[in-house]
């Protein structure tokens, strides 16, 4: 993996989940950077690491909850897809920007890698997705999940 391999920015603040979720993606052949809160995060894209997918928990912190950071990303960073995580708190309307998806946790493992190969497909301005090694598939293939309008 290189420097300009597309990166996954995970933002969990729970330490032992993060590190599950890291292991998880890598071994997937993700690129992962990982942040502990809604403000690490903001400091890490505004650093300019290009970022292709947000994967974030909804409740940390200090600073920004999850939604309110998914809000900011699409605001400022809009070519970023958004994965937005809780197993705690429901989005309401208004809470997920336009194109975000929401997964409840506890989500298993093949449906998070999964849903953050299509998310990385689409980032990286692919019209498909889903295959082991996160690689586009033919035109025409469905995305495993619904986006938000």
């Amino acid at each position: 993996m290189t420097d300009d391999t597309p990166a996954i920015l995970l933002v969990e603040d729970e330490p032992l989940i993060r590190l599950f979720l890291a292991e998880l993606l890598e071994e997937a052949g993700f690129r992962v950077v990982e942040a502990a809160h809604a403000n690490e995060a903001l400091t890490i894209l505004n650093s300019g690491l290009p970022v292709s997918v947000l994967l974030t928990d909804v409740d940390m912190g200090p600073g920004p909850d999850g939604y309110e950071l998914s809000r900011t990303v699409n605001r400022f960073w809009p070519g970023t897809e958004i994965l937005i995580m809780s197993g705690r708190r429901w989005p309401a309307d208004g809470d997920l920007p336009p194109g975000a998806a929401f997964l409840a946790k506890p989500c298993p493992n093949e449906a998070v890698v999964l849903h953050v190969r299509s998310a990385m497909t689409r980032a990286l301005g692919q019209e498909t997705c889903v295959r082991t090694d996160w690689a586009p598939e033919p035109k025409g293939t469905v995305v495993p999940f619904p986006k938000t309008a």
